[in-house]
């Protein structure tokens, strides 16, 4: 999947290409997911660990981290 489909897919990744702008945030994106060791976000669990990362960055990286976290649970991700 590639991260313009990630940024359809999701309203709250899509606020960071609106946010950032497109290289920012594929940077941005890409190195969260290699932080937190997933090529991909498309189960709600990978979605509930990329939002927790955008969190521990502060800022709006934590609060768009938190709606992540809150759509993957509404998904069926398990926060444990």
């Amino acid at each position: 999947m590639s991260v313009q489909q990630l940024y359809a897919e999701d309203p709250s990744l899509n606020k960071l290409l609106r946010i950032y702008g497109e290289e920012r945030a594929n940077t941005l994106v890409q190195a969260t997911m290699r932080e937190i060791g997933v090529d991909t976000l498309q189960r709600p669990e990978d979605r509930l660990r990329f939002g927790a990362a955008l969190m521990k960055k502060g800022g709006l990286l934590e609060a768009i981290g938190r709606a992540i976290r809150i759509q993957a649970i509404l998904q069926g991700a398990r926060d444990v």
